[in-house]
Order: structure tokens, then C-alpha cells, then sequence
């Protein structure tokens, strides 16, 4: 059978498959998450429950990410699927609908567990579908196509004016291309040995899960903490937003496909990819601070976007090379779709708390700073999830295609 290229052996049916279901997924969070403000205005006609609904979309996606995880052990997989697929279609489409801030509320809260429900089903059929040493690469793929699509739909709706409903139809279909996968593909959970039951307690108490969650988790809490910074802004810094938003977007998909490769082929692993994104977004934080302008908030954003790029990739492999084969859906809740909703939640929370609650760039982004500094002590802990072999393997390749082009230099 046809593989797609970069190196790997997953076949092309397979790898559109992962594209539908993950990179579809991925792509309808962004878009209904930034559809969210201007849908809650029509509706309400007061933005500031947008913020209420936002926070809510996330935190309950992150509580129905644990539900289930646990689910999988008593439905099967294709099932979880479907119905998380068709609650998502369903109720994004009943934003061109609703009116008035309760059932607002409500649909973000269904949106909320369509989110979370099937979200760690999803990443561990990505695990099963890859080998640990390509995992990284096709990830990186995926991230791009899903930052491509955000991105261009960010850019249809403020250029061509397409509207909240134009959006919200854009926002449905794309979440139902997921249903292409599952045409493509049962789907089912690949077994080797006997299903067991294996505890939340237990998942926790692996320890380089432990190590590589800590900085996973403080990266998205510094991210979302940053936006008290942008409470502060004067109204003349909103066009740089807008335009840095977008390069912000560009850039994570561009970076990410790069370091799903560097996270695979270069001979160094997953953990130094880490460090130098935890670094990138740590001096981007310092900069905001020591100088705040126009040109340093459009500076923070793009290298930011490449911190994302970093890390995004990185921690959708990470879980699945960690996870015990009866468990993988646990390792992503707790490892990716945790963090994850995290982050989103706490800006729905801080735009909630809009004009009330601000922070000064140079303390809030020198202590941010820091606490990205520090949390890069648990990684230099962490054993390297990337197989020795596989690292040797690389380092190999690279010696021999140096020696090649050496002697082909020297005839």
C-alpha cells in the first residue's frame, strides 16, 4: 500500500484518516472557540457572557475528557466516536439557532462535552496507528493542515466578511469531516492482551509522566495568564493583535511540522524540542516586559507561535509513547486534553473579568518568565520517551549521509 512521504509507514489511508478525525477536531476548537464572542453578541446582545461561555466550553470539555477516558473500558471505540462527532455537529449547529444567554449557556456546555467526550479515543488511535519513532512526524503534519485551516478561516471571516453564521456553518463542517474518518476507517481499539482496568492513581504515579506533565501544564498556564497583559492594552494596539493572531497561527503549524521531523530524524529526542520551547516562549515573555510596544507584542506573538509549535507536537506524542497499552486514552485526558482546555479556560475567564482585573507587562511577564525557566528542571529529570535505538539509528543515518557527501567533495 501507498505511505505518505517524510519517512514514515503510515499508509495514505490511514494518514487521512487521522487528518479527518484529529485535525478536523482540532480545527473546529479553535474556530468555535473564536466564534464564541461574536455569536454570544447576536444572541445576548452582551459580549461578556461570551467569556462565561467560553470558560464553560473548556472546563466541562476537560471533566467529560476524564469521563471518557474512563468510558473506553465499557464502550467500544467506534461507538464513542460517533457520538462524539454527531453531539459536536449538533450542537455548534444550534448556535445558528439559540437565542438568549441560557440556552447560550447550554450549548456551551454541549459544546463542552463534545469537546472532552471522545477527544482521548481520538489521540490514543493516533498512538495505536503510528510507531513510536514516526509518531512525532505525523503529528507535526497534522498540526500543520489543522493551523491551516484555522487560519484561513480566521482570514475569510474578517476579510470576506463571511458573518457569524458563515462561521458557524464553516465551524460545522469541518467538525462533521470527522465522519469521513470513520468511513475510512472502523476505528476499533487494537488489542495484544486482555483488558484491565487501570487506575487515574496509577497513570499519575508514572513518573516521567509526572515530569513531562509539570511543564506541559505550567506552559499553558503562563500562556493563558499573559492575556491580563493584554486587558491593559490601549485600543491602538488591536490591528497588531489581529494581525499577530493570525501570524501566531501560521507560524505553530510551519514550527510544529518542523519539530515533529526534529522530534524524530534528528538523534536528540523529544526533550530537548521541550527546552527549546519553554526557553523560546520564556525570552518572548521577558521581552513583552522590558519593552512593551507595538513591535514587541507582534514579536511576542510570532515567537510565541513557534513555542507552540514546539510544544503542541511534542505533547501529542509524548502521552502515547509513555501510556501503558491498556490506558492510553488516560494518558492523553490527563496529558493533553487537561492542559489543553486549561489554558482556553482561563482566558474565557480573564476576558470575563474584562477591565476588572489587569496586569503590568513588566511584573506579570518577568514572573511568567521564571516560572517557565524553573519548569524546565522536571524535563532534565525525565527519561528521553524516544527509544535509545531509534536515537542511535538517526545518529547513524546523519553520520553516513555526512560521510557521503564528504567523499563525493573530495573526487
Amino acid at each position: 500500500m501507498k505511505t505518505i512521504g517524510f519517512s514514515t509507514s503510515v499508509t495514505s489511508k490511514k494518514f487521512l484518516t487521522l487528518t479527518f478525525l484529529i485535525s478536523g477536531t482540532l480545527s473546529w476548537i479553535f474556530i468555535t472557540y473564536f466564534a464564541l464572542e461574536d455569536v454570544f453578541r447576536s444572541i445576548t446582545g452582551n459580549v461578556t457572557w461570551a467569556y462565561a461561555g467560553k470558560a464553560l466550553f473548556m472546563s466541562i470539555g476537560a471533566i467529560f475528557a476524564l469521563i471518557g477516558a474512563s468510558l473506553t473500558q465499557k464502550i467500544n471505540r467506534r461507538k464513542i466516536l460517533w457520538i462524539w462527532i454527531t453531539i459536536g455537529v449538533l450542537s455548534t449547529a444550534l448556535l445558528a439557532v439559540v437565542q438568549g444567554t441560557i440556552l447560550g449557556l447550554l450549548v456551551s456546555l454541549l459544546l463542552g462535552v463534545s469537546l472532552g467526550l471522545g477527544f482521548p479515543s481520538c489521540m490514543s488511535f493516533l498512538a495505536e496507528s503510528t510507531l513510536i519513532e514516526e509518531r512525532a512526524r505525523v503529528a507535526g503534519a497534522i498540526i500543520l493542515e489543522t493551523f491551516i485551516i484555522v487560519s484561513v478561516s480566521v482570514l475569510a471571516y474578517s476579510i470576506l466578511k463571511v458573518g457569524v453564521l458563515g462561521l458557524i456553518l464553516l465551524s460545522v463542517g469541518i467538525r462533521a469531516t470527522s465522519y469521513i474518518a470513520l468511513s475510512l476507517d472502523s476505528c476499533d481499539k487494537q488489542t495484544t492482551l486482555k483488558e484491565k482496568t487501570v487506575s487515574w492513581r496509577k497513570v499519575l504515579e508514572r513518573k516521567d509522566f509526572a515530569l513531562y506533565l509539570i511543564p506541559w501544564l505550567m506552559f499553558n498556564i503562563c500562556s493563558g495568564l499573559i492575556y491580563l497583559v493584554w486587558n491593559g492594552l490601549s485600543d491602538d494596539y488591536s490591528s497588531i493583535l489581529n494581525i499577530g493572531s493570525t501570524l501566531h497561527y501560521l507560524v505553530a503549524g510551519i514550527f510544529g511540522f518542523i519539530a515533529g521531523l526534529a522530534a524524530d530524524r534528528s538523534g536528540h529526542g523529544r526533550k530537548q524540542l521541550i527546552i527549546v520551547g519553554m526557553i523560546i516562549l520564556g525570552v518572548s515573555f521577558a521581552l513583552l516586559g522590558v519593552f512593551p510596544s507595538t513591535i514587541s507584542v507582534l514579536v511576542y506573538l510570532i515567537s510565541s507561535g513557534i513555542a507552540w509549535g514546539f510544544l503542541i507536537v511534542v505533547f501529542t506524542a509524548v502521552p502515547g509513547d509513555l501510556a501503558l497499552p491498556e490506558s492510553k486514552e488516560k494518558f492523553y485526558a490527563l496529558g493533553a486534553v487537561i492542559p489543553f482546555a486549561i489554558y482556553f479556560a482561563i482566558i474565557g475567564v480573564i476576558d470575563f473579568l474584562y477591565l476588572s482585573v489587569q496586569a503590568s507587562a513588566s511584573v506579570l511577564s518577568s514572573t511568567l518568565s521564571i516560572i517557565l525557566f524553573l519548569s524546565v528542571i522536571p524535563i532534565l529529570k525525565a527519561e528521553e520517551t524516544l527509544p535509545e535505538s531509534a536515537i542511535r539509528h538517526q545518529k547513524m543515518k546523519k553520520h553516513i549521509e555526512e560521510l557521503e557527501k564528504t567523499i563525493k567533495e573530495t573526487k
